[in-house]
């Protein structure tokens, strides 16, 4: 009976939904809405032995953020994902222009989810206001909000004080914020403690901009790793410095040790950009129960209009990626081992081959795996009909490039292998992600090919090996009468 019971609520959810969805962007192995917008991750966590991803979403609208609710879906493998009824609505005086960003806990067999409630002010002077709520799970699909909310109020840090990312450290809870001060015009990080969740104190502010981070720091994420600790956030207001910089917002890090003991932050780093592709931003990190620290991203861009908009979804995640940290302070991803549950069959491998040949890509995925002599110059295309992505690697200056054709389509970035190149592509029916080296180096963009998508070398180009796999159907195909 509840089996049935929660068929039949998810079936009502997703045929309310005022958009008609096609299939022909619609990802097959990315987490995307079932219609609607999706933004920003939220309140991921692992839960009673599954996975759980919230995310910002707009039920009624594919065109436009509108006002936020926090949709929910659910994997045992990160890769075949169920989508679950809205977790919350924006129903409350505090949330009711948005039930905003934040993330999840989980402490005595219950989910705690940390929340930002934004309540608009139009005609005021202070046109916004945020604060920062609370709510539970016991069961991991209903989602209660805590009847004294909010937790914090921090009026003298309005009007943007957002995003919540909480984690526990002994007996003690922890809350980084996103802030912008100085008359909005710099951002900073917040940290506050709690002993219950309920009751919150600033006890540090763990680093804030000079000028050249932006105006507001959002998503920031705090978490130790390999004995360091990473600030990781999404500034705004950055400005872009050649090849850097170049999205209309960033997402990065900065390493640094940490003092339980006195809250100081101390960098190791500058700031250094975590991904270097067009689609990137929003990033929220989890340590699962196996203990590996897992990152997953928005994959999309504020202020693009791409054409999924008009087929009734809008947005993505990336694959989710599991990080480490190297001997100079340089964050690691690679796509989570789990992702080969996703590989499908065989479609190329050689030796020693040299283009031009043209591999399609079944259902317009793929996973190309290339190795090739670090000394010489790769070219690759990922191509339909009306678009064209091109690879590049020149060795002589040490930088590796994703171009997508078009206004601003050229992203780039220096990389150095050791001795052999090694790149990891991930195509979807509307995205790409590139993986270079050991995970040191990455690129996610979005691309939207209307026809049949081939893989080919350029004509000059050699490579080692070369292995073409297409990758399987995870995520349920969107019903086109919704």
């Amino acid at each position: 009976m509840l089996a049935i019971h929660k068929y039949v609520i998810v079936a009502l959810l997703l045929y309310s939904c005022k958009c008609e969805v096609d299939d022909q962007y619609y990802p097959r192995y990315h987490l995307a809405p079932p219609s609607g917008w999706m933004n920003d991750p939220n309140g991921f966590c692992f839960f009673k032995g599954e996975y759980h991803l919230f995310y910002q979403y707009n039920p009624d609208s594919s065109q436009e953020p509108g006002i936020a609710h926090w949709g929910h879906a659910i994997s045992k493998d990160l890769f075949t994902w169920e989508h679950l009824p809205i977790a919350m609505y924006p129903d409350q005086w505090y949330d009711k222009s948005g039930v905003f960003s934040g993330s999840a806990i989980v402490e005595n067999d219950t989910m705690y989810l940390l929340y930002t409630g934004n309540l608009n002010h139009p005609d005021a002077s202070l046109d916004h206001e945020q604060h920062q709520a609370l709510a539970f799970s016991i069961d991991g699909e209903s989602v209660s909000k805590y009847e004294e909310n909010p937790v914090i109020d921090a009026p003298e840090y309005q009007p943007n004080i957002r995003d919540p990312k909480v984690w526990k450290n002994g007996d003690t809870f922890y809350m980084v914020l996103g802030n912008s001060f100085e008359n909005e015009t710099l951002g900073r990080a917040l940290l506050y403690s709690s002993a219950d969740l309920k009751s919150w104190d600033l006890v540090s502010i763990l680093d804030k901009s000079n000028g050249s981070l932006g105006y507001m720091w959002e998503c920031p994420d705090f978490f130790e790793i390999d004995g360091k600790f990473v600030l990781l956030f999404s500034p705004q207001g950055v400005k872009p410095q050649g090849d850097k910089y170049n999205n209309l917002y960033q997402t990065g890090y900065i390493v640094g040790n940490f003092d339980y003991d006195t809250y100081n932050f101390t960098p190791l780093t500058e700031f250094v950009e975590l991904d270097h592709g067009h689609d990137f931003y929003a990033t929220q990190t989890i340590l699962d129960a196996f203990n590996r620290r897992l990152l997953v991203a928005w994959m999309d861009m504020w202020e693009q209009n791409y054409p999924e908009r008009d087929d009734g979804w809008t947005g993505q995640m990336t694959i989710v990626r599991e990080l480490s940290l190297s001997k100079d302070n340089h964050l690691i991803q690679k796509p989570v081992a789990e992702i080969i549950l996703a590989r499908g069959r065989l479609l190329y491998t050689a030796r020693r081959t040299k283009g031009s040949k043209r591999i399609e890509l079944t259902e317009k995925t793929g996973e190309i795996r290339i190795k090739s002599k670090a000394s010489k110059d790769l070219n690759l295309f990922i191509e339909s009909k009306n678009q064209s992505v091109k690879i590049s690697y020149d060795h002589k200056q040490g930088l590796i490039s994703l171009d997508r054709g078009g206004h601003d389509g050229l992203r780039r970035t220096g990389w150095k292998p050791i001795r052999k190149l090694k790149l990891k592509i991930y195509v979807d029916a509307s995205s790409i992600e590139v993986f270079c080296g050991r995970g040191e180096v990455t690129f996610s963009s979005r691309f939207f090919p209307e026809d049949k998508v081939f893989v080919r070398l350029r004509e000059d180009t050699e490579a080692e090996e070369m292995t073409v796999s297409s990758m399987r159907r995870t995520v349920e195909k969107p019903d086109s009468n919704n």
